[in-house]
């Protein structure tokens, strides 16, 4: 797949080692700086300008031109202003040869990703990690004081990375390199409702979101490529599904898992036979996912953060032979209100009410709640900051003490300061509060990290409508009561996208509970892949970086049937794999 990368010296020109670390593709030398775009990305550039751009405009201002260019006659004009006019997953260079100055940017919702790593009077950077470590002299050094991140969240919140080195360009932000000088801030802000906006009308609303949907995914599906649909039989691939199958025939995709305690393929079927696609299940065995762990730690730019990406994988091979572009449904919980605010929405009336007591109430409360109710005690805290809501908590404090030899590395308020600068940057209703904290943290770290790495590997290109730029900020400006709904006590998420699949896909369908993608990873630590996890936690108790107390590793693979304990161990499993392949071991 395509990429960019680049080196930017304060006083001298880039080394010959530094300039082949780059790779091969279109480049450009010259002004103390060394740009190169490999194939499937794009360069352009004049008397003024380099321009470097790494994935894809779904809208652009014009037509018939390459991403680079599009961005090369904007600039022009608009300066920065021209990526408020593009549309889709990227990542950007825009290099000011005569001031010597340095421009990265990128896309709003970190769909692409972008690394950089500064040493002395160089900065280097690259749209993918493994190009930046083989430039000279940028370190492999575990940075073990975001140890405790990772392990909390199974992923660290950019611009942190699990590499002492590099840092990562946050979603949205842009980084401005000039003498020697870094500056890093938000070129994307959305706008969301104001606390206690009223609510819109369905019949004037509903409309709207179908078809802003609709063009979302008409601008990804359109074209000259092969689209196929990644159909898990759930909400959100589902609407893209029946978006997409308006625009003619097409293809989808599930996966299932031998032994699966979920399999949502008969969901999925029924789906696909309700839209009239044509339709392909890979059903993947255990056996398989020897062979797959191994590429995919290799594609991944951190440690894989789910074992639901081997079976992914393998779909997206499959899928390959039919199409050259894959739609995914991320995006669809962060923006319409999955299951994450779901279990919270019941809480939200009982801690409006307890805000409003007066001081005796509340010491009255206190006394009954104590520490369940966060509000009680932080009344500055948004909702979901005080109960620390935002990604999977893989190991808590407690867990991680007992894992982790040195006491320093537990951070036990890890998650409160990697969450609130995500609280901090909204002022709406507790549910928009939350899923922006989601849209910024678990998003693109979490799902379209494992998602990209996925479709990488199986080289496919990658589009998530549900991401679109305008769908998502109309969609922030809606209170999130309007998102998720309660009836009779229990909440409805994802009532928008229920509403409008009810007459096509059958209250059956639309009404069913959430799963997650299948896999029964409890019980491959006892079943076929028995002896290959067994070899792999033997492989960790290694330990060669020295992070785990004696027997830990023992303890956690002993109590391997308790919950939560098989899903700490490919936490472990995972990170122990990446840590040895880019080579900080």
């Amino acid at each position: 797949m395509g990429g960019i990368a680049g080196i930017v010296r304060r006083d001298s020109s880039p080394s010959e080692a530094e300039r082949a670390a780059l790779g091969s593709g279109s480049r450009h030398s010259g002004e103390n700086a060394c740009f190169t775009a490999r194939p499937r990305s794009t360069m352009a550039s004049n008397d003024a300008l380099v321009v470097c751009v790494a994935g894809h405009f779904d809208r652009a201002p014009q037509t018939g031109q390459s991403a680079a260019d599009v961005v090369l006659d904007g600039w022009s004009r608009e300066g920065a202003g021209v990526f408020g006019q593009v549309e889709g997953a990227w990542v950007a260079v825009v290099w000011e040869r005569k001031a010597r100055r340095l421009h990265l940017f990128r896309d709003p919702f970190g769909i692409r990703r972008l690394y950089y790593a500064e040493n002395g009077g160089r900065l280097a950077f690259a749209s993918a990690l493994r190009p930046l470590l083989d430039v000279p002299g940028t370190s492999r050094e575990l940075a073990r004081e975001h140890l405790a991140e990772y392990l909390s969240f199974r992923y660290v919140h950019a611009p942190r990375t699990l590499l002492r080195d590099v840092q990562a360009l946050p979603p949205g932000h842009r980084l401005t390199c000039e003498g020697g000088t870094i500056r890093v801030e938000p070129w994307f802000r959305l706008r969301h409702s104001p606390p206690y906006s009223p609510l819109p009308s369905d019949e004037d609303t509903l409309p709207e979101l179908e078809k802003r949907l609709f063009r979302a995914v008409a601008a990804r599906a359109s074209g000259k490529e092969r689209v196929g649909v990644f159909l898990s039989g759930g909400l959100d691939s589902s609407a893209i599904t029946w978006a997409a199958s308006r625009l003619g025939p097409v293809n989808t995709f599930t996966v299932g898992v031998r032994d699966g305690d979920d399999d949502e393929a008969p969901y999925a079927g029924r789906v696909a036979t309700l839209l009239r696609t044509r339709h392909e299940v890979v059903k993947v065995a255990p056996e398989q996912m020897e062979g797959a762990l191994p590429s995919i730690v290799h594609a991944a730019d951190g440690p894989v953060t789910d074992p639901a990406a081997i079976p992914q994988y393998l779909l997206g091979k499959s899928a390959r032979a039919t199409v050259d572009v894959i739609l995914c449904g991320d995006g669809g919980d962060e923006i319409f209100g999955g299951r994450m605010v779901g279990v919270l929405a019941s809480q939200l009336r009982v801690s409006t009410w307890l805000r409003r007591l007066p001081g005796p109430g509340r010491k009255l409360a206190a006394s009954l709640f104590g520490s369940a109710r966060p509000e009680i005690e932080d009344d500055d805290s948004p909702f979901g900051l005080a109960r620390l809501v935002g990604g999977v908590v893989a190991f808590d404090a407690t867990a991680r003490s007992q894992l982790m030899r040195d006491p320093g590395w537990v951070r036990p308020g890890i998650r409160r300061t990697a969450l609130e600068p995500f609280y901090r940057e909204v002022v709406s209703d507790p549910i928009n509060e939350i899923l922006h904290a989601y849209l910024r943290g678990r998003m693109p770290e979490d799902a379209l990290a494992r998602t990209g790495a996925v479709a990488q590997l199986a080289d496919l290109g990658l589009r998530a409508p549900l991401l679109d730029r305008d769908l998502v900020a109309w969609l922030a400006t809606i209170p999130g009561p309007w998102k998720v709904r309660d009836r009779i006590g229990q909440p409805i998420t994802k009532w928008p996208l229920r509403a409008l699949l009810k007459p096509v896909l059958g209250r059956p369908l639309v009404s069913r509970p959430k799963r997650v993608l299948p896999g029964p990873w409890r019980r491959w630590f006892q079943g076929p892949l028995e002896p290959f996890l067994r070899a792999r936690v033997a492989q960790l108790k290694e330990d060669p970086l020295k992070l785990f107390m004696p027997g830990a590793i023992d303890q956690l693979a002993a109590r391997v049937e308790a919950p939560g304990v098989a899903e700490r161990l490919w936490t472990l499993i995972f990170l122990d794999a990446w840590c040895r392949d880019v080579g900080a071991v």
